[in-house]
């Protein structure tokens, strides 16, 4: 079997990308008669730090809310977002490809915000911002595990610089932070709780057993 350079895996190589996902939006002047839109919202996929994302994203796919005509968008360049108006919340899955087509998309999922969280701009302006930092695991951005060479210097290829928060609305990493660790924390306390449930049952199937055997024990000599 012949294995190309694009096919073979880098062993023992580990590439983390940061990525930042969300959408923006802003009530209209005023609200549409035509279709009740009342905001004006784009959602989008961009790496957290200052890097060029066609290095190793190839396409974003965006699936909007199927109210919307040609709800699937396909975008294949940067910036990776989709602006649109609307008078209401929903669900956007967005699908991420990559440069190595032997490497599988990752799909993220985001609620499009349109009324909370509210974040004042330096000119004064109010928008609604929804930011959320991630890492690509192969997942929801964004580990790679032995990725294909031809992907590894992709990853590679794609030039770092420290990430500019004047790019943000909010401090998405911190945020992301905490609820990780929010989530953590709930993890390991369901966790506990339901080991010390299993030691409580553990301990009363042990009680009854010892209670079943002292009677089979008192049972026989009183026979004997």
């Amino acid at each position: 079997m012949v294995v190309t350079e694009g096919m073979e895996r880098c062993k023992s190589k580990r590439v983390i990308k940061a990525i930042v996902y969300g959408n923006i939006a802003s009530p209209l002047p005023k609200k549409r008669e035509e279709d009740s839109h009342t905001h004006q919202w784009t959602v989008f996929v961009k790496p957290y730090h200052n890097e060029d994302p066609s290095k190793f994203i190839r396409k974003v796919q965006f699936k909007l809310h199927e109210s919307y005509a040609n709800s699937v968008r396909m975008v294949e360049k940067p910036p990776f977002e989709v602006s649109e108006t609307g008078w209401g919340e929903f669900e956007v899955q967005m699908k991420i490809y990559f440069i190595d087509p032997a490497e599988k998309p990752i799909v993220a999922f985001h609620y499009l915000r349109l009324f909370q969280p509210q974040v004042t701009l330096a000119n004064g302006k109010t928008i609604v911002a929804a930011e959320y930092y991630d890492e690509i695991i192969i997942f929801l951005l964004q580990v790679f595990q032995e990725p294909t060479v031809t992907m590894y210097k992709a990853l590679m290829s794609s030039e770092a610089r420290k990430c500019d928060m004047k790019r943000f609305h909010t401090d998405c990493k911190i945020v992301q932070v905490r609820k990780r660790t929010k989530e953590m924390v709930e993890e390991a306390r369901k966790k506990i709780n339901g080991e010390v449930d299993d030691l409580k049952e553990s301990l009363k199937e042990a009680q009854k057993l010892i209670e079943k055997y002292r009677k089979e024990k008192t049972f026989q000599e009183m026979i004997d």
